[in-house]
């Protein structure tokens, strides 16, 4: 009876690893969202900002969908892989910022938008150890 108040439901369980998957496969829906909406609105532009283009997004999006299934899983290799992954996407997002402030070019909601929703990610994967706990011991 002891033992279950340090079991993972006790620090999110299965449902951290959960979240992080969903938070990955709306990160891929913010990204076509941006996009679709600065297509069908374009005087709305300015006011999104700089963001990941159709290529960048066709990239990203097996990619980060890999991780979200991984994670809803709860796999060993899902956690890995999106640590990795969105890691890399984060320090890839923040030299494109650099890069966007630099040049003067207009930043907006969707470019801010952006860099929460990995911060957050990475928060979920990284900060909150039942994340990791729910994939590498989902048995517990």
């Amino acid at each position: 009876m002891h033992g279950a108040v340090h079991g993972p439901s006790a620090s999110g369980g299965p449902a951290l690893p959960r979240f992080a998957a969903l938070l990955a496969a709306a990160f891929v829906a913010l990204v076509w969202g941006g996009i679709w909406l600065r297509n069908a609105a374009p005087a709305v532009a300015p006011l999104l900002g700089q963001a990941i283009g159709a290529t960048g997004a066709m990239f990203i999006t097996p990619i980060a969908l890999a991780a979200a299934a991984g994670l809803w899983l709860r796999k060993p290799w899902g956690w890995w892989f999106s640590v990795i992954i969105v890691a890399y996407q984060t320090v890839s997002y923040l030299l494109f910022l650099m890069v966007v402030l630099a040049s003067g070019d207009a930043t907006g909601l969707l470019t801010w938008l952006t860099g929460l929703w990995l911060l957050a990610l990475l928060v979920v994967l990284l900060l909150l150890p039942g994340t990791r706990r729910g994939c590498i011991s989902p048995s517990l």
